[in-house]
């Protein structure tokens, strides 16, 4: 069954000391209520696509989230063409027509996001560049400095808090402490209070539900690296990692999916939590014969965005789905996989329709993980 994670000492004792000063009271992260008997245009869900790094060609040894800036113009070209606007996720209104929406972030404030700003205002679009606050500093030549972040203010984009110094939220103190007690003051002085306290990004999309209930304390939208599309209302952002060995037409079938999706399944626990069985409310909806698990996290093959059958993991009983996720995992993903970000979906004419909200399943609990050393800054 569902269990929530451990707490460490150091993190419990930074989330009480955060409940008393919180600036606002905490959005519930829980998603928005489903209605699957009805989708209308405010209904409908919300791209998120995310960045990282940035080079002329991908470098070698560089990893599959360094995006060569042609490939990035070529995105952002098709989705000019396609009449997409770029939104901030506190610009959505109830009642208005999301067809052609669609959110644009970048994470880890490497010098070579100057440059992607540059291009997405060349294109009509805006960002939100999440930056490692304790990085901020002049003289910095490896990430943003003070001036440069507020270049990318002028040019009309969105700069917001990407942790405190990049560490695990679910497994280290340290970095929760920061978070709360530093990341927003330090964010305050470079884009304002109002902006600083709109958006936050976890690092590397890990956080418990206890954490992110005290993260949205001091921000109001929690981006996560869980697949699939924002409600719109709901704290908690999901958000697809463009990785440089995934084709671009994965992403832009996800992109266009938005318009006609509507997740139908309920998950009747909390994001960010462990457990072998999971269930979920279907609300009455029929449930399809093929339904798979994708995740952006590699399975065996080291694949992200592979999406695997539930098979006989799957069990329906009255209007509740029950998942094995604990036989699931064993059975598509590595031993030392310590978290999965997933997705429920089907497919339907060769595409992919989401069946439930981005999530996030610990295979460890993090607070049993060793701890990592200090990130360079």
């Amino acid at each position: 069954m569902y269990r929530r994670p451990i707490l460490l000492p150091l993190i419990a004792f930074a989330l009480a000391l955060a409940a008393g000063c919180a600036p606002h009271p905490p959005a519930s992260i829980a998603p928005a209520p489903l209605n699957a008997l009805r989708a209308s245009a405010d209904e409908t869900g919300i791209p998120v696509l995310t960045w990282h790094g940035f080079a002329d060609a991908p470098r070698p040894g560089g990893g599959n989230l360094t995006e060569p800036y042609a490939r990035f113009e070529q995105m952002l070209a098709w989705l000019r063409d396609q009449g997409f606007r770029s939104v901030f996720p506190g610009e959505v209104r109830p009642g208005e027509d999301r067809s052609r929406l669609v959110v644009l972030t970048f994470d880890d404030g490497p010098k070579e996001h100057l440059r992607a700003a540059q291009i997405l205002e060349r294109y009509g679009f805006r960002g939100i560049f999440f930056v490692i606050p304790n990085r901020i500093r002049p003289g910095n030549d490896r990430h943003l400095t003070p001036d440069e972040v507020q270049q990318l203010v002028r040019g009309g984009h969105r700069v917001a808090a990407h942790g405190y110094e990049h560490r695990s939220l679910a497994g280290s103190g340290t970095e929760v402490a920061g978070t709360l007690e530093r990341s927003l003051g330090i964010m305050t002085a470079q884009a304002g209070p109002v902006v600083a306290a709109q958006d936050f990004a976890f690092p590397f999309g890990h956080y418990t539900p206890e954490v992110a209930q005290a993260v949205a304390g001091r921000f109001r939208y929690l981006h996560t690296v869980d697949p699939g599309y924002w409600d719109g209302r709901s704290a908690l952002v999901p958000r697809m990692l463009v990785m440089n060995d995934i084709d671009l037409s994965f992403f832009q079938e996800y992109v266009r999916g938005g318009a006609g999706n509507l997740p139908a399944w309920e998950p009747l626990f909390p994001s960010g939590g462990m457990g072998d069985t999971l269930a979920f409310l279907t609300h009455g909806a029929p449930v399809p014969a093929d339904v798979e698990l994708l995740a952006i996290s590699p399975d065996t093959e080291g694949r992200s965005y592979a999406s695997h059958p539930l098979g006989d993991a799957l069990r329906v009983r009255g209007d509740t789905a029950w998942v094995d996720m604990g036989a699931h995992l064993r059975r598509w993903f590595p031993p030392e996989r310590v978290a999965v970000s997933y997705a429920l979906v089907t497919r339907a004419d060769g595409r992919i329709r989401y069946l439930t909200p981005g999530l996030l399943q610990w295979v460890y609990d993090p607070g049993s993980l060793p701890r990592a050393p200090a990130p360079r800054s």
